[in-house]
C-alpha cells in the first residue's frame, strides 16, 4: 500500500509518501495520523477537541516508556520498532536495543503480553495493566517497587 500526501500551507509545500508491504491498513493509518499530528498538520481546533495526552517526562526512562505505552498503545499490539518510531516523534531519540530491553523487562514483570517469534515479536498491555490504569497503585507497580525496580 502506498499513500502520498501533499500539504500546502502559506506558500510552503511538502510531499510525504508512506509505503508498506507488510503492514495492514489500520496500522499504516495509525502511523500516518501520528506523523501528521506530531508535525502540526491538524488545526488547533481539532487538537483541542481531542483529550490532551499527559506524558510524564519525569522519572526513569523505564517510567517514561511505561507511561508512553499506556497513552499511545492502550489497546493495540505494537512492535519494538513501532514504539521507538512513535516515541522519537513525540519525545526524544532512543536506541532500539534500549527499547527492546525495557519491553522484555516489562513483559517479565507482567505489564506487557508478548507474542510472535524473535523476528516478529509484538507487545501489548496485559489485562492486569489495563485494569490498573484507573488505579493509582496497581499490582504491577507494587511488584516493581517490592523488587527494588521502582
Amino acid at each position: 500500500m502506498r499513500i502520498r500526501i501533499e500539504i500546502e500551507d502559506k506558500g510552503f509545500k511538502s510531499v510525504h509518501e508512506f509505503e508498506s508491504q507488510n503492514m495492514d491498513g489500520e496500522a499504516l493509518r495509525e502511523k500516518i495520523i501520528g506523523f501528521l499530528t506530531a508535525s502540526g498538520v491538524f488545526s488547533d481546533a481539532e487538537a483541542q477537541a481531542q483529550p490532551a495526552k499527559a506524558y510524564d517526562s519525569t522519572g526513569t526512562l523505564m517510567d517514561r516508556l511505561e507511561n508512553f505505552i499506556k497513552y499511545e498503545f492502550p489497546n493495540s499490539w505494537f512492535t519494538t520498532q513501532e514504539l521507538r518510531e512513535r516515541y522519537e516523534t513525540v519525545m526524544d531519540d532512543i536506541k532500539l536495543s534500549t527499547v527492546s530491553t525495557y519491553l522484555s523487562r516489562m513483559n517479565r514483570d507482567g505489564m506487557l503480553e508478548r507474542r510472535g517469534n524473535r523476528n516478529n515479536r509484538q507487545y501489548r498491555l496485559s489485562e492486569e495493566s489495563l485494569g490498573a490504569l484507573a488505579e493509582p497503585h496497581s499490582n504491577y507497580q507494587s511488584k516493581r517497587k517490592a523488587e527494588g525496580r521502582w
